[in-house]
C-alpha cells in the first residue's frame, strides 16, 4: 500500500499549514508596512508580532495532527473540510498578492 492511501489527509494537512504559514508571514509584514489592516476581528486588536505568532502556533498545532490518527482517516467529510479550508487560505493570498502587487509595482 502507498503512503498515500495510508495518509489520505497528510497533503491536505500539510497544504494548510503551508498557507497559514504564509498568510503569517504576509499579514505581519503588510501591518508592519501599513499595507494592510488585519480583517480578522478576533486579532484585529493585536500587535503585528502577537498575530504572527498566533498563526505561527495555529500552524504548529495543525503541523502535530500529521502526528496522530487523523492522516490515516479514510473520510469524505474530513477530507472536503479540508480541500475547502485550503481553498479559503488560498483565496486569501490571492489577496495578499494583489496588495502586494499594488503597493509595489
Amino acid at each position: 500500500m502507498s503512503e498515500q492511501l495510508r495518509t489520505p489527509l497528510k497533503k491536505p494537512i500539510w497544504t494548510l499549514v503551508v498557507l497559514n504559514l504564509a498568510d503569517g508571514f504576509l499579514t505581519y509584514w503588510g501591518l508592519l508596512a501599513g499595507a494592510i489592516e488585519e480583517a480578522n476581528p478576533l486579532l484585529s486588536g493585536l500587535p503585528p508580532l502577537a498575530i504572527f505568532s498566533v498563526k505561527l502556533l495555529l500552524s504548529a498545532c495543525l503541523a502535530a495532527f500529521l502526528f496522530t490518527p487523523l492522516v490515516r482517516l479514510e473520510s469524505r467529510v474530513w477530507r472536503y473540510f479540508l480541500l475547502a479550508a485550503n481553498f479559503v487560505y488560498a483565496g486569501i493570498l490571492s489577496l495578499h498578492v494583489i496588495w502586494i502587487a499594488l503597493l509595489y509595482l
